[in-house]
């Protein structure tokens, strides 16, 4: 019966392979065939083919961006666009009535009528191995550094093992009618998933971008992994650029270094677990940037590694306020995490008087109110810690989660002294100027002194203070 044939089982019975076939579209030979994630079809249009996070064929189109999705998508968008003999909508069926009645007739097809296509087998790229993917068919090995070199990248930097074939060059030609071709050369971060290439970042002077259809909510750029090993952390910035400022400001360290690509999701932790697990990395550092947001993914990150016996998680994010559960058993982690947020509290306190210029009342004042970080016990062993989402907050609490509650692995966060890496790369570059033209004098006339760069890096060693059961009580927590 015609609605037996619902879209779901559409999805499970039609290999989109074998239907582009059936309809007259050629599997494209080339290299990128077999070495990444990708099948290209080509027929009345050029189709990029592949397998989604759930498994179901998914496709777009590379020459038009709004042709894209499932199996079920490429039919409904053919019966609108009549552009394929044979796939059309009859005058007294409605469109989605069409795409059932075409798939209807494909899935009654004898079975020697429809394609079998043996489709070459997708290989895995290893981390370290040469790649190839669609995303990278318009580069080249990075040759042009005028980019990086303007940031303060070196040459030197970037001929260190770790980074060879992750940074590279892309040309893009544009053509404009009656003007001569110009070709633009960017920088470019492949991001990787599970060792294949499934999106690029790209950089240039006054240009910033990504590749179409690039998956950057479950993808990292990485370095190769340092050579002699082992890594001795996993360095996480929000960008490669930062990544690549915090290597040459830590020469010789033995470090993986990855790159958010400015988004830190859920998936992206799942993957820093598993590059630490596989490549038996003890230690994550997070090297965010040293401004609202950069904390915020401190926190996130933090609650992604928490160990499965203080679960810690976002529960709730408003405008202005994060609230953070955290749920143990162990009272005297929470007490000590509870002792440090009464410190930034009371230290909050005196600051907001100060500056006010009013004394301490009866009532507290509302302004104050909000930039205190409150708790409250929502169940049993299970707390809440309300955030407010600005620089010192949230940085005040993750530095006493990370000294009071246990973690997957060790985590660390180093902050820069500046909004971020690369702007510490190019103060200390300047400081070595200055050196170089006066000599040695008291740096700190100019600005420039040592008191800047001591930024300490806040470390959890995964462990929790010691149970007593005898101290079980609820702990005071922070009003």
């Amino acid at each position: 019966m015609e609605h037996e044939l619902t879209f779901q089982k559409i999805k499970e019975q039609v290999e989109l392979p074998e239907l582009l076939r059936h309809y007259g579209y050629t599997l494209k030979k080339g290299e990128v065939l077999g070495k990444g994630k990708w099948h290209v079809f080509e027929g009345d249009d050029t189709l990029v083919v592949f397998k989604g996070r759930g498994g179901d064929w998914m496709y777009f189109n590379a020459q038009d961006d709004r042709d894209k999705g499932s199996v079920i998508d490429w039919m409904k968008n053919r019966v609108n666009s009549g552009r394929i003999s044979g796939i059309a909508q009859a005058p007294d069926r409605s469109v989605w009535q069409a795409v059932n009645d075409h798939f209807r007739a494909y899935l009654n097809l004898p079975e020697a009528q429809r394609p079998q296509l043996d489709l070459p087998p997708i290989a895995e790229t290893a981390p370290g191995e040469k790649f190839h993917s669609i995303y990278t068919r318009n580069c080249r090995p990075l040759e042009n550094t005028a980019y990086l070199e303007g940031r303060g990248i070196t040459k030197s930097t970037l001929a260190l093992p770790q980074f060879a074939g992750r940074i590279l060059n892309q040309f893009h030609t544009v053509q404009h009618p009656g003007m001569p071709a110009k070709t633009y050369v960017n920088t470019a971060f492949p991001a990787y998933h599970e060792g294949r290439v499934v999106g690029l970042e790209l950089k240039g002077e006054g240009f910033k971008g990504q590749a179409p259809e690039s998956q950057f909510s479950r993808s990292l750029w990485l370095s190769k992994l340092p050579e002699p090993g082992p890594a001795t952390y996993l360095l996480v910035s929000e960008s490669a650029l930062d990544a690549l400022s915090y290597a040459q400001l830590h020469a010789g360290d033995t470090a993986l270094y990855a790159s958010t690509a400015g988004t830190l999701t859920q998936n992206k932790i799942f993957e820093l677990k598993r590059l630490l697990t596989e490549a038996g990395i003890p230690t994550v550092r997070a090297a965010f940037d040293n401004d609202t947001q950069g904390h915020y993914f401190d926190t996130r990150l933090l609650a992604g590694f928490a160990r499965a016996d203080n679960p810690m998680k976002v529960v709730r994010e408003h405008e202005r306020l994060l609230t953070v559960e955290v749920t143990t058993n162990n009272v005297a982690s929470l007490q000590a995490l509870n002792d440090k947020l009464k410190v930034y509290n009371a230290a909050a306190t005196v600051q907001y008087y100060q500056h006010s210029g009013t004394t301490a009342g009866k009532a507290i004042s509302p302004t104050l109110r909000n930039e205190l970080i409150h708790s409250v016990q929502s169940a049993p062993n299970t707390y809440q810690f309300h955030v407010p989402i600005n620089r010192d907050a949230l940085g005040a609490f993750n530095q006493a989660a990370i000294h009071s509650l246990a973690f997957e692995h060790q985590v660390e966060i180093a902050k820069s002294q500046g909004k971020d890496w690369n702007q510490d790369l190019k103060q200390d570059q300047l400081q070595r100027v200055v050196k170089q033209q006066l000599g040695e004098v008291d740096e700190d006339q100019y600005g420039f002194g040592q008191l800047h760069w001591d930024n300490p890096r806040f470390e959890g060693d995964g462990k929790m203070p010691p149970h007593k059961p005898e101290q079980q009580r609820t702990p005071r927590l922070p009003r």
